[in-house]
């Protein structure tokens, strides 16, 4: 059971990373009528930030899941909860009015950062198996 659980944290912490880019990304009209022109650098130095802070931290709970196939399952245990979560944060806040919704080619890159999102799971699993001790 504990086994489960480190997966289904580790599954979390994948969505919320996704989950906060996505958020940046999609609400950067807001942030621009927040900041003005330096929205562009707070965006990124934030998502730098999280990934590497999250990289970190997943590596880290990676390595301690004792060797199991099932740890194949990251793979795309992260998609529910990006669901869920993105779910969530719609209807707590919601978009004031249509303007402020994100343009269509915001949302390329949102598609784009989602589909290859299993890439960067599959580079940091194979950097957290790396540098665990082999059985």
């Amino acid at each position: 059971m504990a086994h489960f659980l480190k997966l289904q944290s580790i599954s979390i912490f994948l969505a919320v990373l996704l989950l906060l880019n996505i958020q940046l990304l999609a609400n950067s009209g807001r942030l621009y009528l927040i900041m003005g022109n330096i929205y562009m650098m707070f965006i990124t130095a934030i998502g730098l930030a999280s990934l590497v802070l999250f990289t970190r931290l997943i590596v880290k709970r990676i390595r301690q899941l004792a060797p199991s196939p099932w740890k194949l399952s990251l793979y795309v245990l992260w998609l529910p909860y990006l669901a869920l979560f993105t779910y969530v944060w719609t209807r707590i806040i919601p978009a004031p009015s249509e303007a402020a919704w994100p343009s269509p080619a915001v949302g390329l890159f949102i598609i784009a950062l989602t589909f290859t999102f299993p890439l960067y799971v599959f580079i940091v699993h194979m950097v957290a198996r790396s540098k665990q001790p082999t059985t």
